[in-house]
């Protein structure tokens, strides 16, 4: 039997009720995944825009997912195919054209935010999530930088689009990704590292990607800032890069057969969405939205991702102590030695002993989940949750055991005093019936001795008048 690789996550999954009114397959997509309200600055025409948090849609959504969610951002400039593109994907992927990112031809932009649209995943368990991402370069730019931000810590792969020739200006938005980690407290942060620049509607077609690719982050040549950028992104990527022709009649196939290619390595490198060292649901991953989008409400556009993940650590840690406290729960109760089952005819030892054994394979249960997580600090929640809730599990045993030991010696104690006289009132009983017994054997006797004297004197007289009788005559 093949070992289930994400059995350890079941912990988070195993203690949520999954009720949904409709499962998630049949629910309208894509859908907004973050509310994004605007408010007209006064005295100015402009604009500023702030996330008030994750939209209920898409919390719907993510709810249903269980381990291992497969997330995948699609950023870049505005205006570069995008939506587009992720859509092709995704009908390459699911075999069919049921939803579609919004996108159209024009300098307008179609996506404000990030939209979010979620397909099964056809190579094997889980789902995948593609996130389309509010371009750079629109009328709506002040949103970019908390929607970097964020699809740089959802994704576990990230898409950078530039359309026509993939350029160092291109690289602008890897750097914003970068800038979120200088954004923490903490030079080890959770942000995405696989990442596929994308040269959209390419104009270098004959030139393979391998060369484009080197040309792109050459540091024999450029300005200090420049090869800087350069020398970041190499080292904290793996970069790949990837050419689109242009979708026009007479290319059609070769668009489709270049989607095909990105599709098929897409899902041959799939990698789970990951929180403080483990695969997570999309329970965690609405945790994780709502939990950053806080850090902006007021209007901010980084994140600090430590404190985040280090809040989501304690938040998963602090769920497995209590769903395996439920299961540990339920396990004594199928002992018997629930408080509230204690009889206290079972000996205290006993009882304790048999809640020992229960408690040993949950506490290895959940510390075999625990001790995955990153940083460690944090999930020491967990245990500490463990050993606060068996205290006081303990004690109510205890207590309920003495309570029912002292109401059972009482019952004992009056059980003796009933017993004893029940015992003094046999003996009486038993004693009377013993004089009964004398008294009727004696007026036996009396009875038997007066008819033998009766019958005695009476043959006498009898006989001594017969005796006359006869003489006399």
């Amino acid at each position: 039997m093949v070992p289930d690789p994400y059995a350890f996550t079941h912990l988070l999954s195993r203690g949520r009720k999954r009720n949904p009114t409709k499962p998630w397959q049949t629910l309208p997509q894509p859908v907004p995944l973050v509310k994004v309200l605007s408010e007209r600055q006064p005295g100015t025409n402009s604009i500023r825009y702030i996330a008030t948090g994750i939209t209920p849609e898409a919390e719907m959504i993510l709810n249903q997912l269980p381990v291992p969610i497969h997330i995948i951002a699609f950023t870049g400039y505005g205006r570069s195919g995008k939506s587009f593109t992720a859509t092709k994907l995704r009908e390459e992927i699911t075999g069919n054209a049921e939803h579609k990112f919004v996108s159209a031809p024009g300098n307008v932009p179609c996506t404000h935010g990030i939209d979010m649209m979620v397909m099964e995943n056809p190579r094997g368990r889980g789902a995948i999530v593609f996130l389309d991402c509010e371009g750079g370069g629109n009328n709506n730019q002040s949103a970019l930088p908390f929607v970097i931000g964020l699809a740089a810590r959802l994704s576990t792969k990230m898409y950078v689009f530039e359309r026509g020739c993939f350029t160092t200006a291109g690289l602008d938005t890897v750097m914003q990704v970068i800038n979120m980690g200088y954004a923490t407290s903490s030079d080890e942060v959770d942000i995405t590292r696989s990442l596929v620049l994308v040269e959209n509607m390419s104009i270098n077609q004959d030139i393979p990607d391998r060369v484009l690719l080197e040309d792109l982050l050459s540091q024999e040549d450029g300005d200090e800032q420049t090869n800087r950028v350069r020398r970041l992104i190499r080292e904290r990527f793996d970069v790949a890069f990837c050419k689109l022709p242009y979708n026009v009649r007479g290319n059609t196939t070769l668009h489709h057969e270049a989607c095909q290619a990105l599709s098929e390595n897409l899902l041959e490198n799939l990698t789970p969405f990951v929180i403080g060292g483990v695969p997570v649901d999309g329970g965690v991953v609405v945790q994780l939205v709502s939990e950053l989008l806080a850090q902006i409400r007021g209007g901010g556009n980084r994140f600090n991702m430590v404190t985040a993940t280090e809040a989501l650590v304690s938040n998963m840690a602090a769920e497995a102590a209590n769903t395996v406290w439920i299961d540990f729960v339920g396990k004594v109760r199928k002992q018997g030695n629930h408080p509230v089952q204690i009889n206290g005819r079972k000996h205290l030892r006993t009882v304790l002993r048999e809640i020992e054994g229960a408690a040993n394979s949950s506490i290895n249960e959940l510390e075999s989940f625990t001790a995955r997580l990153v940083p460690q600090e944090p999930a020491g929640i967990a245990r500490a949750t463990w050993d606060r809730n068996y205290r006081v599990f303990e004690a109510d045993v205890r207590a309920a055991h003495q309570r029912k030991f002292d109401e059972l010696k009482r019952y004992n104690a009056w059980g003796d005093t009933v017993n004893r006289v029940i015992n003094e009132v046999i003996a009486y009983v038993v004693e009377a019936i013993r004089h009964l017994i004398r008294f009727a054997r004696f007026s036996t006797t009396m009875v038997m001795m007066s008819n033998y004297w009766f019958w005695k004197h009476s043959i006498n007289l009898v006989t001594g008048v017969a005796h006359g009788v006869l003489t006399g005559a």
